[in-house]
């Protein structure tokens, strides 16, 4: 005999950066225990069309995540629009009832750690259930989001740096490559300790991709 579906909708809000995966989970659990329709939910508000490789491995690995849970990622873009105004076009279009959110200081999702958010939200959105998921700096991340690490080295190649297990070549940085989980590329979190400072360098497919 099949559950019968309910009224409940859920939505997942996802931003370009390493925690997209942990709240799709999130919010495909909540699905699955609901028996409720899942919609992954990304807000673009840059205002150009170059192309970000980083940028769209993410949107790749989440639109697969999500349609493995059965579920619809669909992309918006701000447009002039304030993203909580897109957040609340969308989940009204499709008549959501929950939406897990990231929490993190880190990102453009600032805003949403801010009370004037959520309380927008919730006053605009009316009967909903807001799931704020905690999102821990990457060392108490690691461990949900990465595979256990090992030693590498960063090795330069004219203007690049390569992940390398060896350090080939004069100019090699030692430290320890952390994997993302669920991905068949060299792609994750590079540890170096610098001062005894660690600092984290993103690796995408083998080269690490320097911030602007």
């Amino acid at each position: 005999m099949e559950m019968e579906m309910n009224n409940e909708s859920i939505m997942v809000c996802v931003h370009y950066g390493p925690h997209g995966q942990r709240l799709i989970q999130r919010g495909g659990q909540l699905a699955r225990l609901l028996n409720a329709p899942l919609m992954v939910l990304t807000v673009d508000a840059s205002g150009d069309n170059e192309y970000n490789r980083e940028k769209q491995q993410y949107l790749s690995g989440w639109e697969n995540q999500t349609k493995e849970a059965g579920g619809q990622f669909v992309i918006r873009k701000c447009n002039g629009k304030k993203t909580v105004d897109v957040i609340v076009e969308t989940a009204k279009d499709n008549k959501i009832t929950q939406i897990v959110l990231g929490q993190s200081s880190q990102t453009l999702w600032q805003e949403i750690t801010r009370g004037s958010f959520i309380n927008e939200l919730l006053e605009r959105m009316g009967p909903i259930d807001l799931h704020i998921v905690a999102v821990q700096r990457y060392p108490e991340l690691l461990e949900q989001s990465h595979e256990q690490g090992f030693s590498a080295y960063l090795v330069k190649e004219g203007d690049r740096h390569i992940l390398m297990d060896e350090p080939d070549g004069d100019e090699a940085m030692k430290g320890v490559f952390f994997r993302e989980l669920d991905t068949d590329f060299n792609t994750g979190l590079f540890k170096i300790v610098s001062n005894g400072e660690a600092q984290y360098l993103r690796i995408v497919q083998n080269e690490w991709v320097k911030p602007r």
